[in-house]
């Protein structure tokens, strides 16, 4: 039983590799710009609970002494939440001279790989997870509300872009086809573990639902499904006392995969006795009863699974933000950030953009909520030469400082050509 909920969080870390919203409509395409080519990167994992140095354990498989475990658990609560996201894509946008009689209209196209996860647990699985149950001799586990979400896909995008519309407002949408690689849902909406005070026997009581997409078929080439989402942006300017401002609204990721019928799925509320295994001889270990065979064969009499089409939603993101323009040498963004079916809570976030001189843009971030609690970022902005601009830094860059006592690390990086 250990091991199992051990294996929820291998599923949620070896998946891992910044949870923001992709800025592609308003900052990758300035007005000035007739055409754009750009490489980016960025990854992000942050918890409420986990540690940084957990999870780096963790990943790399490294030994977990009761130290690491303990300071994981002074910050554990009743409920706690770990997520993160890989990205990495390619896009080219071409600057229109006019499309539909509508002048400052861009083009562009992007193909992306991308993988995100996220889990909510109780502080009692991880108790059974990583200390084991004899702690709850004779008393009952809380593992409800267990919820895991993992999937990868590809994704192929074109979309339309005005840079010129209504007194400088801007809007923006995209659609795209995706390739499905890789699902995973378990949602114990009820699981309550008994442990008996000799140890002789346990009961679990749960309402569990669990679909997996094909597990025969995996990696970047396995095509377990398709499916379909949009992106929508819109940025309205106007003048305040303090300069020029602007409110801006996306909603990215709106769309779902339809996986295919080798998908597996399990609907299941039951208690299960679980009193070991009971071995007359010791030749009885050399029995056919422990092959695999014999326990594909127990598992699916306690928990049957079924194959047939699984549709799932993306994890859709919403980001709603403030700017200001003070002068030319600050720029301030306040913004709220949610995601939609991914055990997120409201991330709440403030960004300064100092502008050094021409070529230099410094930036710095500070946030609450999502993931995690407290989120501190740093970034730079640099024009190289021939038109190439960089954009590089991290949106929880305390994970790289002081590990040990935080739980967010992140890092994203572009590279951006542009031809005037």
């Amino acid at each position: 039983m250990k091991k199992l909920f051990i294996i929820f969080f291998i599923i949620s870390v070896i998946s891992t590799s910044k949870a923001q919203i992709a800025k592609i409509f308003a900052n990758e395409f300035p007005d000035s710009a007739s055409s754009r080519y750009g490489i980016m990167g960025d990854y992000d994992i942050n918890s409420n609970a986990i540690t940084n140095s957990f999870t780096t354990k963790f990943y790399t498989g490294g030994y977990i002494d009761n130290d690491l475990k303990n300071s994981v658990l002074n910050r554990i609560k009743n409920n706690n939440r770990i997520g993160g996201n890989v990205n990495s894509s390619f896009y080219a946008a071409f600057k229109l001279n006019s499309l539909g009689h509508q002048k400052n209209m861009s083009i562009f196209f992007s193909v992306r790989n991308r993988a995100h996860f996220d889990a909510s647990f109780s502080k009692d699985l991880f108790n059974i997870g990583f200390y084991g149950n004899s702690e709850y001799a004779g008393k009952t586990a809380d593992l409800s509300n267990f919820n895991l979400n993992l999937i990868r896909y590809q994704q192929i995008q074109v979309g339309i872009f005005s840079s010129k519309l209504d007194n400088a407002a801007r809007w923006g949408i995209g659609v795209s086809l995706l390739k499905g690689e890789q699902y995973l849902n378990i949602l114990a909406k009820k699981a309550e573990l008994f442990t008996s005070a000799d140890g002789q026997y346990i009961n679990l009581n749960t309402e569990l639902s669990i679909a997996m997409s094909d597990t025969a078929h995996k990696g970047i080439g396995a095509f377990n499904g398709y499916g379909a989402s949009m992106d929508l942006f819109f940025e309205a300017p106007f003048q305040t006392r303090l300069g020029n401002s602007k409110i801006s609204v996306s909603v990215s990721d709106i769309g779902a995969i339809r996986f295919n019928k080798q998908t597996e799925t399990l609907n299941e509320d039951s208690a299960f006795h679980y009193s070991g295994i009971k071995i007359k001889s010791i030749y009885d270990l050399q029995n056919s009863t422990f092959g695999s065979k014999a326990k594909d064969s127990v598992i699916n009499s306690v928990a049957p699974f079924k194959k047939h089409f699984y549709s799932a939603t993306l994890p859709s993101v919403l980001n709603f933000a403030f700017e200001t323009q003070f002068n030319k040498h600050f720029h301030l963004i306040e913004g709220i950030r949610y995601v939609f079916n991914g055990n997120y809570n409201l991330l709440i976030y403030l960004n300064g953009n100092f502008y050094l001189n021409s070529k230099f843009i410094l930036s710095t971030t500070f946030g609450y909520g999502g993931y995690g609690t407290y989120n501190y970022g740093l970034g730079v902005s640099a024009k190289l030469i021939k038109n190439f601009v960089i954009y590089a830094g991290s949106n929880n860059i305390e994970g790289f400082i002081v590990p040990k006592k935080t739980t967010g690390q992140g890092a994203y990086i572009s590279l951006i050509k542009k031809f005037k």
